[in-house]
């Protein structure tokens, strides 16, 4: 079995239609969260997320849309969401008010922060440590971050787990060891944070043990375009550029 891994999507169509573009091979759909927020295309996203019947889990930017009534609009991350709210299909919001926290699949755990707390960024080696320590699954698929790397821990009976982290902002494999676990985050389809330009993804084998890291590349203007047509922020679309 061969699985898509996407997180943080954010609205983001062109990116996404990127990866679709490019992915190859693979037979369900994990999402991990933050299919809202920033660029204008959530329902499209959403769209596609309910047509592969994709396995997701919450992510931030996901509740703050659904409880957007309830909080008091600052800044324009919220006034986005409002925007995309206002918008959004009652079928999408129903997929999206219907996505649990965390989900297991093939025994590993999604979730969009960390298992520890859904909504906390999970990017210090201490916090994979305590992940380790807490947590049985041997993968742990997650996002948040917008950065795409593994940390890898090796059990060694009678001695210390090492814990270890690896970057995969420009791509790559990783094949888990029969004694390593791994906490998995694919990276970020519509906005990179690594330095690196592009649609992050990653591919799941479960029969190799092997996770496929890459980065689609795809025309930014046209998020510019959408961004213009909607009188978006422009720092969007420079944050794109940087993959920053």
């Amino acid at each position: 079995m061969r699985y898509l891994v996407v997180s943080d999507l954010h609205g983001n169509w062109p990116a996404l239609e990127a990866v679709l573009r490019e992915a190859r091979g693979y037979e369900a759909v994990l999402f991990l969260g933050d299919a809202v927020g920033y660029y204008p295309d959530a329902n499209r996203v959403l769209d596609w997320l309910r047509s592969v019947n994709a396995k997701g889990v919450l992510g931030n930017h996901d509740i703050w849309l659904l409880e957007i009534n309830s909080m008091q609009i600052d800044g324009p991350v919220l006034e986005i969401l409002a925007w995309q709210a206002e918008r959004l299909s009652p079928e999408n919001r129903a997929y999206l008010a219907s996505l649990p926290w965390t989900a297991e699949v093939e025994g590993a755990l999604l979730v969009h922060g960390s298992p520890l707390d859904p909504l906390a960024y999970l990017e210090e080696l201490e916090q994979a440590r305590e992940v380790f320590e807490r947590v049985p699954h041997r993968f742990v698929f997650h996002g948040h971050t917008h950065l795409a790397g593994s940390y890898l821990a090796l059990e060694r009976p009678g001695q210390d787990r090492l814990v270890r982290y690896q970057r995969y902002a420009n791509g790559g494999e990783l094949i888990v060891a029969p004694r390593v676990r791994a906490i998995v985050n694919p990276g970020s389809t519509g906005q990179p944070r690594d330095g690196v330009v592009g649609a992050a993804y990653a591919i799941w084998d479960l029969e190799e043990n092997l996770i496929e890291f890459h980065r689609a590349r795809y025309n930014l203007e046209h998020v510019l375009a959408r961004l213009h047509h909607e009188r978006f922020p422009m720092w969007l679309y420079e944050r794109l550029v940087l993959g920053k």
